[in-house]
């Protein structure tokens, strides 16, 4: 067996002299790039500023100036007994590509940028120094990895469409060691070493575990997220179903209510007929009552009757003249008028006239039916007597021509309003 002296004296002077060196990083930026973008109703299109650009009111031109841009990321090591400090100077400028595809943002191209990537960096950073846990860096320094980061960094926006230069510093400072420097005093590191080689292994067992419960976490998300998707799906579709079967019961309900209106409306009817029917059979009985109690009047009045209905035909005729008369009068009056009065005032005047006329035609025509079912009775009663026979169908006669003339007269009214 080797002498442990001698073995960690060989370990603490191992060569250190084969480090590659990393390549040298070349942005090629340019200090007055800009991008016009033409709009021309829906159309738009967008270009590099030529060099003897002329601006239309069309155009909208965007600088793609150079950003600097400093990050700092801390991360503790070995359970807290290293602390990492990385500080990364960026300098980036959007290439005519990346503008082009984010046009939506070239207002605020940089600041875009910016916000997108941050992340990105802050991830590739942890990544290099999560690389670390290898305690040999301790003793060769931190450069290789500071040039990692900073290659790293410029590749992947470089991918991304993004021209930069960045620049990355580490530095390392241990707990209860203060005065210790990376790659100086071979003999504390070989010390850090040999104390954390234990506790690695129990970090990267906690680690797998930690993995594996924001796995598990993750499981339980995914299921919860397809659980709260089915739990809204059938919820949408109960509301479907509810509003579906409501409509229904309102077209069912609305059915119903039309079938009761009409079963109601027929019952109305009906009642209505069988009002007019026994009405109808009450005066036919008192009529015939009344002609029965009259038969021995009418013997006795005959003559007198036969006289009054002469009278009483001449009177009519008169009558009928004068309102013939009085509605031509009234007729010219309306004509005179009806140029002075504005056409909605005549509209209604005309409405009120026609339903007043109706009612006293509908009174009138009431009337005389009346009047011409006792006259058939009278006449029925007194057949024998030639007399009053030839007055009653004079009587008759001026009383049909009487209603034709009003017939007559509120058509000519109906048309003449139409």
């Amino acid at each position: 067996m080797g002498n442990p002296s001698t073995e960690i004296d060989l370990w603490l002077i191992e060569d250190l002299d084969n480090i590659d060196e990393p390549e040298v990083w070349d942005a090629n930026f340019v200090a007055d790039r800009q991008v016009v973008v033409r709009q021309l109703g829906p159309y738009q299109k967008i270009f590099l500023r030529p060099e003897k650009f002329v601006k239309r009111f069309y155009h909208t031109v965007f600088p793609l100036a150079i950003k600097e841009l400093i990050l700092i990321e801390d991360i503790h090591l070995y359970d807290g007994f290293c602390h990492l400090n990385a500080t990364i100077k960026l300098s980036f400028q959007a290439s005519f590509n990346y503008a082009e595809n984010n046009i939506e943002h070239l207002s605020v191209i940089n600041a875009y940028i910016s916000k997108t990537y941050e992340p990105l960096i802050s991830e590739i950073i942890q990544q290099q120094l999560l690389n670390l846990e290898d305690p040999d860096w301790v003793k060769s320094g931190l450069e290789k990895t500071e040039k990692a980061i900073a290659l790293s960094i410029s590749e992947m926006l470089v991918l991304q469409g993004i021209q930069s230069q960045a620049s990355c510093t580490l530095l390392a400072d241990f707990d209860g060691f203060p005065d210790v420097r990376v790659s100086k005093n071979n003999l504390y590191h070989s010390v850090l070493r040999k104390n954390f080689e234990i506790t690695e292994q129990h970090r990267e067992e906690l680690f797998r575990q930690d993995q594996a419960t924001e796995q598990q976490a993750l499981k339980h998300k995914e299921i919860a997220l397809l659980q709260a998707e089915k739990e809204a799906y059938f919820t949408q579709e109960q509301k479907a179903q509810e509003a579906k079967l409501a409509e229904q019961l309102l077209q069912d309900k609305e059915r119903q209510q039309l079938a009761q209106f009409a079963i109601e409306v027929r019952i109305y009817e009906e009642k209505l007929k069988h009002e007019y029917q026994l009405k109808d059979l009450a005066l036919k009985a008192k009529l015939q009552e009344k002609q029965r109690a009259n038969e021995q009047k009418l013997i006795t009045e005959e003559k007198n009757q036969a006289v009054q209905a002469e009278h009483l035909a001449a009177q009519k005729e008169k009558e009928l003249k004068a309102e013939i008369t009085r509605f031509e009068h009234n007729k010219s009056l309306w004509r005179q008028a009806k140029d002075k009065v504005h056409k909605q005032e005549i509209e209604q005047e005309q409405l009120q006239n026609q339903l007043k006329f109706d009612i006293e035609q509908d009174a009138l025509a009431h009337q005389e039916k009346r009047r011409s079912e006792m006259l058939e009775a009278s006449y029925k009663t007194t057949k024998n007597s030639d007399i009053y026979l030839r007055k009653e169908l004079e009587l008759l006669e001026l009383e049909k021509k009487r209603v034709e003339l009003r017939l007559a007269i509120k058509s000519q009214t109906t048309a003449s309003e139409s």
